[in-house]
C-alpha cells in the first residue's frame, strides 16, 4: 500500500468532472476545511503569495485539507526550492507558481517539485506528504511524482506569449488564469469581458487542450466562474 495519500482532484479530473475550488488566503483555523468541504469544493488553493501563513500554519490547513478529502493546493510566493519544498513536505498535494513568465521558470520548479529521476527533490519520510509514514523509498518517490500537481499560472503578457512552450513542460498539470493581474498586464486593467484578455484566455486553453494540460480560471465573479466552466474549463475557482 502507497503512503503517499490519492489525490482526489487529480481522479476527478481524469474521470472527467470539473473541479470547483476556493481559496484560503486569511483563515488559520484548520477547521475552515471541514467548512468547505460541507460546502461541496474539491480543492482548495492555500494562498501563500497574498497570504501570510507560516510552514506550520500551511502544513495544519494541507493536513486538514487532505484527511477530509479536499485537496489542497499552496500557492508559493516565489519560486524557490524552500517555498516549494516545505509546502510540499508539509502535505500539499500540489503547488500554484505565480508570477511565471518564461518555460525555463516552469522546468525549474518542476524539478523542484519532482523526485529523481524527474526532477531533483530531495527525499523525506515520515513527514506530512506521508501522513508520518516509513516506508520504501523508491515506490514513496514514485507515488509522489504521481500524485503531486504542478498548476502554472498565467496572469504576464510574457506567460501567454510563451504559452505553448509553458504547456509543453513535461509535468505541468494545468495552466490556471489570474483574470485581474491578466487584464493589469494587457492593458485592460479590470474589464474581464474585453476582447484581449478574452483572446489570451482562450489561446492558453487551446494550448492546454494541445498539450493535454487541464484549463483552469480563478475568478471573484461567481457568474463569471460558470462561464468560463461552461466554455471548457476544468478547474474553477472563485
Amino acid at each position: 500500500m502507497s503512503i503517499i495519500p490519492p489525490n482526489r482532484l487529480l481522479r476527478r479530473l481524469t474521470e472527467g468532472h470539473l473541479a470547483v475550488g476556493t481559496m484560503i488566503s486569511e483563515i488559520r483555523q484548520p477547521a475552515v476545511a471541514q467548512a468547505l468541504v460541507n460546502a461541496g469544493f474539491d480543492w482548495a488553493i492555500i494562498d501563500n503569495e497574498h497570504g501570510i501563513f507560516s510552514n506550520e500554519t500551511i502544513a495544519e490547513l494541507g493536513r486538514s485539507c487532505r484527511w477530509l478529502g479536499l485537496t489542497p493546493i499552496v500557492r508559493v510566493p516565489v519560486l524557490a526550492y524552500e517555498q516549494i519544498a516545505h509546502a510540499l513536505d508539509g502535505g500539499a498535494q500540489g503547488v500554484m507558481l505565480p508570477r511565471v513568465t518564461t518555460a525555463d521558470q516552469v522546468r525549474a520548479a518542476v524539478a523542484i517539485v519532482k523526485y529523481p529521476p524527474a526532477g531533483a527533490r530531495g527525499s523525506a519520510l515520515g513527514r506530512g506528504h506521508t501522513d508520518f509514514k516509513s516506508g520504501d523509498v523508491g515506490q514513496m518517490m514514485a507515488d509522489s511524482n504521481r500524485e503531486t500537481m504542478v498548476i502554472v499560472q498565467i496572469e504576464t503578457k510574457e506567460a501567454v506569449a510563451a504559452v505553448d512552450e509553458i504547456a509543453a513542460v513535461p509535468g505541468v498539470d494545468a495552466l490556471l488564469i489570474g483574470p485581474n493581474d491578466l487584464s493589469i498586464a494587457l492593458g485592460v486593467m479590470g474589464r474581464m469581458r474585453d476582447p484581449v484578455l478574452v483572446a489570451a484566455i482562450e489561446r492558453t486553453m487551446a494550448a492546454c487542450h494541445q498539450h493535454g494540460r487541464y484549463p483552469a480560471i480563478h475568478t471573484n465573479d461567481v457568474t463569471l466562474t460558470a462561464e468560463w466552466g461552461r466554455r471548457g474549463m476544468r478547474l474553477v475557482s472563485r
